[in-house]
């Protein structure tokens, strides 16, 4: 993630999807699985930010992406009220979403009414490495930001530590974030641990208050590679479908 003090969310956004554009012929190896596309933003309109984006989806933009809107919960001392989530099926999937921003006029009235509600905190690209699970049935998550020095190793430990099914009741995934990140902040990765409903997610949360020896021993065995940055709550506010 990169935490950006900016009034002027439309001019950001514009800069970093043609930056996108311009790399989207690199990514090869995301011809055929999904990856993803996060922008934070502060807003103290949340409504406004729902309605801006119904309308951009009900538009004519032809796109194959799907949007999450996300409301932090709990997230200690940054500014960031919600995460706008990105979901692209493939490489053709974010060429073409890419491209709306350049000739969809629907796309230049949603960012500049985000300039008027909003502020973007940070944006960057995720991949996911690994996961299980629908998040798309989830209404909750706990996510776990981390700066991980040893990837492949990480990798092979938590998912050993997920395998049993004990750590996380519904969707889960390790994912490796990209361009945009910033590394002092926020560090080189991120986990997160879905939930049905805010009561699944609380269950979970008191059951989980002492650590199993399963975890236990993961931290042992992660501790000299991995340094913890957060620990937030997010619940889903919206999810919008692809248009065709």
């Amino acid at each position: 993630m990169i935490y950006i003090k900016s009034t002027n969310i439309g001019d950001i956004m514009k800069k970093i999807l043609l930056i996108l554009a311009l790399l989207g012929s690199t990514f090869v190896a995301a011809q055929e699985r999904s990856f993803q596309a996060f922008f934070g933003i502060k807003t103290d309109n949340p409504m406004a930010v729902v309605s801006a984006l119904d309308s951009f989806s009900n538009a004519n933009c032809p796109g194959t992406s799907s949007v999450r809107l996300m409301q932090e919960l709990f997230n200690g001392p940054e500014e960031t009220t919600h995460t706008i989530i990105v979901t692209f099926q493939d490489k053709m999937s974010y060429l073409m979403w890419a491209n709306n921003w350049t000739n969809c006029p629907a796309a230049g009235k949603f960012l500049n009414t985000m300039n008027e509600i909003s502020e973007q905190t940070y944006q960057f690209m995720g991949m996911p490495l690994l996961g299980d699970g629908d998040p798309n049935s989830d209404q909750v998550f706990q996510v776990f930001l981390m700066d991980v020095k040893d990837p492949a190793n990480y990798a092979k430990a938590y998912a050993n530590l997920m395998s049993s099914g004990e750590q996380c009741p519904s969707s889960w995934a390790l994912v490796a974030m990209g361009p945009g990140m910033n590394v002092e902040r926020y560090g080189t990765h991120f986990a997160y641990c879905g939930y049905s409903n805010i009561d699944s997610y609380l269950d979970g949360y008191m059951s989980n208050a002492t650590p199993n020896k399963q975890y236990a021993d993961f931290i042992k065995r992660v501790s000299n590679i991995r340094e913890l940055k957060a620990v937030n709550m997010a619940g889903v506010v919206k999810d919008w479908a692809p248009q065709q």
